[in-house]
């Protein structure tokens, strides 16, 4: 039987494939993220934020859910609390929309005082809309005041009231010369956020969210900062890890998820028909165990099965439920175009990018695998080409953001709805000119540092996208 693993990173996006025929069983090993530090006083440190939450099951039983979509979203680590008068509280650490951690609450107005520390995204898996297994984020450490230091982010949860359920709460604010509360972790349900200090005191710290385990599964939700699951063989170092309370982030999650498929064939013994489990051929009087096979679709090779199943990356869907920087918002994306733009296609004929479909050819960034529309603030006008000024543009040899062009003019900052697609080189070419398509911020970031590699290295590694790929864009 043909075994598929797939590891992922945090990224701020969502990984999607639709499950396909013959696949039988799941194995999931899953961290969520971790809480951040409290911010620091004059007189000591913040409260350490509590370690994100390991879940892990074997043979989960997913062939039934042939055609509809997997989704694998790695929690974040909490932000750290700043350190001043007022000074804000950590960012939460993101995930799947409604399973974010909290943000940290933010520090008394008279000086020196710190903020509390965000709470761990939870690492959700996901079948559509039902839950296959959850790991809770860690939560956020209290902010240190001048009368006692924070409190640390505690392990256990204990559920929010609010609304979304699985999100964890932000930490209360402080009014004083004391600490702000840490933030609850995202989970199946979310956590608490702590206490802002009473008087001169630091903030106490949140509540980590809880897990979802699937049957047969286990769970190991650590010690303080340590996190469960360190003994297995998947696991690197500093994922999911509490940060200390001096300033630290929480270490973000991990998902390592094995997918095991049947090759689905039979043969016929005395009337009746047997799955056939294993397949071989003789190679040179020796006979050989078939572990792959191929597929000829439009003159191009395709894995039937083994490494054929390929995740797309999608900020679609990521990000918290309150309105706290989620993903795929108006200035947060990489960039789409007017309508009427014509995009060149594969063929060499040219297609409004409003009708550009999936399973289209273009040119240069060959199969589309997601089509979309967005509403902008930025629309810049590139060599006659409307476009988003976050999108990238390759100008004299090198990539840049289309609002830092020589030849990009900004056209205001009214309110525009722009076309975009997700193509499997990642490239668009309108009217001779080269530019990605909806790459995310960070993706953004390592084409600048990186340039033409990271395109080559996208194929390699089925378009996965991690925080600190320099190892494989290097590689």
């Amino acid at each position: 039987m043909p075994v598929i693993k797939k590891i992922f990173t945090y990224t701020g996006t969502l990984q999607t494939v639709t499950i396909p025929p013959g696949v039988s069983t799941m194995d999931v090993k899953i961290w969520g993220g971790a809480g951040g530090g409290g911010g620091s006083d004059a007189g000591g440190p913040g409260g350490s934020g509590s370690s994100g939450h390991y879940v892990s099951a074997t043979g989960i039983d997913i062939s039934s859910y042939a055609g509809q979509t997997l989704k694998v979203a790695v929690g974040g680590g909490g932000g750290t609390g700043a350190s001043g008068g007022g000074a804000p509280g950590g960012d939460n650490g993101k995930s799947i929309t409604g399973y974010s951690g909290g943000d940290g609450g933010s520090a008394g107005p008279n000086p020196y005082s710190g903020g509390g520390g965000g709470g761990g995204g939870a690492t959700v898996i996901l079948i559509d809309s039902t839950e296959i297994a959850i790991a809770g984020g860690g939560a956020g450490g209290g902010g240190a005041g001048q009368g006692s230091n924070g409190t640390a982010g505690i392990n256990t949860n204990s559920a929010t009231a609010g609304s979304p359920s699985t999100l964890g709460e932000n930490g209360a604010n402080h009014t004083g010369d004391g600490g702000g509360g840490g933030a609850g972790g995202g989970g199946d349900a979310g956590g608490i956020g702590g206490n802002g200090g009473s008087g001169d005191n630091g903030g106490t710290g949140g509540r980590a969210g809880s897990n979802l385990i699937p049957g047969g599964g286990s769970e190991d939700n650590g010690s303080g900062r340590t996190p469960g699951g360190t003994g297995d063989s998947d696991y690197v170092s500093g994922v999911a890890l509490g940060a200390t309370g001096s300033g630290t982030s929480g270490g973000n999650g991990l998902a390592v998820v094995t997918i095991n498929v049947e090759v689905n064939a039979k043969y016929k013994v005395s009337g009746a028909w047997k799955n056939i489990s294993e397949m071989y051929t003789k190679v040179a009087g020796v006979w050989k165990k078939i572990t792959a096979a191929y597929v000829k679709v439009g003159s191009t090779w395709k894995p039937m099965f083994n490494s054929g199943i390929a995740f797309i990356s999608t900020a679609a869907g990521f990000g918290d439920a309150t309105g706290n920087s989620a993903s795929g918002t108006p200035g947060s994306g990489g960039g789409c175009f007017l309508a009427g733009t014509m995009v060149t296609m594969a063929d060499g004929s040219a297609k409004p990018i409003e009708q550009v479909d999936l399973k289209d050819e273009v040119a240069v960034g060959g199969y589309v695998f997601a089509t979309g529309k967005f509403l902008i603030d930025n629309l810049y006008d590139y060599k006659g080409i409307k476009v988003a000024g976050s999108h990238m543009v390759k100008e004299e040899g090198r990539w840049t953001r289309v609002e830092n062009s020589k030849l990009g003019i900004s056209l205001g900052d009214d309110e525009h709805t722009v076309y975009v697609f997700g193509s499997e080189n990642r490239r668009i070419i309108i009217e001779g000119v080269e530019f990605t398509d909806y790459f995310e911020l960070s993706e953004q970031q390592e084409l600048l540092n990186h340039g033409e590699a990271i395109f080559r290295n996208w194929q390699d590694h089925d378009r996965q996208i991690h925080d600190k790929n320099v190892n494989i864009l290097n590689a």
